[in-house]
């Protein structure tokens, strides 16, 4: 006997239904603009108080424990914004992400043992990743935001968020000079954002929509979850290795202070990288909607334009770059990142790349042809393995910057790939519901 589905589970309010996906954009866009500045600029304002191999040490932290905590993720918001059918309870999501977090924790302080004998180094590399543990907690809380299609929360979570933490790491190295100090105190922001505002509107928001807060701990249930999950999480895996193993194989070959030069002009590249995440985000759920209902017009129509949007963006940064790169870098940064010109022009480029290729995925996400997504970062991650071990060591960092071209081109031709194959789907083509959604029959609900 199917049990009855929880309050807020089934349709939309029609007070829900005319939130637009504009306003839930304008929601997302505000919060992953702040929090976009605010990671680029720590790098910034590290680069103005310091010098290249003190953000190289930063970048190191980063590049050990970042591909750790975004492979925790296991993508459990994307599968959580396609799960239309509420297969799932959100105390199952939480469950998961809270062992995967633990897991976590512990994957980054092995890694930091065996990349650094250094104690200073350890401490520095255990505060980052007890931050990043505190945000994996609030990603989840995100995605039950998402889910019903409340982005204001988001915005506001990650609005309070960027500029505390960049207060608190150009705070505490500015009055101490010390790195550890700073990266502390973007800890106390990550653990007051997620205690005094994460946690409390989402057993509100729960509450509403009767969808318990707790996490819960069914074995099977997990097992069942973690096994949806994994062609993601094997996905994100292999994209992470992509975009992390250049900067491994920069501070290996070329040094620390080469790392900061690197990590910097990078991260200055791939800042509208999580406002083109806030366009996929706030238009997921109605990507999953349409394609589950069979809307191949509206499907295309929302992917498309998203698309041209974020590749037009792109190549006008990409034009702004070519002609005027050294004096932005001198005015971001300091002179000594003004001779990096030809790095940021082929990181622009690698940038427009991954912009298209990332709103793209969400519509392969939307299509929940998830091991399209684990090919594609597969390639991806042989690519980048093999660019860098031969163009790193021969010409250095615009090798770097070459190689992560090719990474992301390979990426975008998958992803259409992926998608070419989902809109072939027969609801699609036939532009129908599919039945199940109009009239459930027996066989099609041995899925709770």
């Amino acid at each position: 006997m199917t049990a009855p589905a929880p309050p807020g589970s089934g349709p939309l309010s029609a007070a829900e239904a005319r939130r637009s996906g504009l306003r839930n954009f304008r929601a997302v866009f505000a919060g992953r603009l702040v929090s976009a500045l605010s990671v680029w600029m720590a790098l910034a304002v590290l680069a103005k108080l310091s010098d290249p191999a003190t953000v190289g040490l930063y970048a190191l932290a980063q590049a050990l424990c970042i591909p750790i905590a975004e492979t925790a993720k296991m993508s459990l918001r994307e599968v959580r914004s396609s799960d239309t059918g509420q297969e799932f309870s959100f105390g199952d999501y939480l469950g998961l992400r809270l062992l995967a977090a633990a897991a976590a924790l512990l994957l980054m302080l092995a890694a930091g043992l065996v990349q650094s004998g250094g104690t200073a180094v350890m401490l520095l590399i255990l505060l980052y990743a007890l931050a990043r543990c505190a945000e994996l907690v609030s990603d989840m809380i995100y995605g039950l935001f998402q889910a019903h299609e409340r982005m204001e929360y988001i915005g506001r979570s990650l609005c309070l968020l960027g500029p505390l933490s960049l207060l608190m790491l150009a705070g505490g190295y500015w009055l101490t000079g010390s790195l550890i100090i700073a990266v502390l105190g973007q800890l106390a922001a990550h653990l007051a954002v997620l205690c005094f505002y994460d946690l409390p509107r989402g057993r509100q928001r729960a509450r509403i929509r009767g969808d318990g807060f707790r996490p819960r701990w069914q074995p099977a249930q997990l097992a069942r979850l973690a096994r949806l999950a994994l062609p993601l999480t094997f996905a994100t895996l292999l994209i992470i290795i992509a975009l992390y193993f250049p900067r491994l194989v920069v501070e290996r070959v070329l040094g620390l202070a080469e790392l900061g030069l690197f990590a910097a002009v990078l991260a200055l590249a791939m800042a509208p990288d999580r406002l083109i995440n806030a366009m996929g985000i706030a238009a997921s759920v109605r990507l999953a909607r349409h394609f589950a209902a069979g809307r191949r017009a509206e499907f295309l129509r929302l992917l498309t334009t998203l698309t041209l949007g974020v590749t037009a963006g792109g190549l006008a940064g990409l034009l702004l770059c070519a002609l005027f790169g050294s004096e932005i870098l001198r005015f971001v940064y300091t002179e000594a990142y003004a001779a990096q010109h030809g790095l940021l022009v082929w990181l622009m480029a690698a940038a427009t790349l991954r912009g298209a290729a990332n709103i793209l995925r969400y519509g392969v996400v939307a299509a929940r042809r998830f091991w399209w997504l684990g090919a594609q970062n597969g390639a991806a991650a042989l690519v980048a393995v093999a660019a860098c071990l031969i163009l790193i060591p021969r010409y250095g960092l615009p090798g770097a910057g070459a190689a992560m071209v090719l990474v992301f081109a390979v990426q975008l031709a998958i992803v259409l790939a992926a998608l070419a194959q989902a809109l072939k789907s027969p609801a699609l083509l036939s532009g129908a519901p599919k039945p199940r959604a109009l009239k459930p029959a027996p066989h099609t609900e041995s899925q709770p």
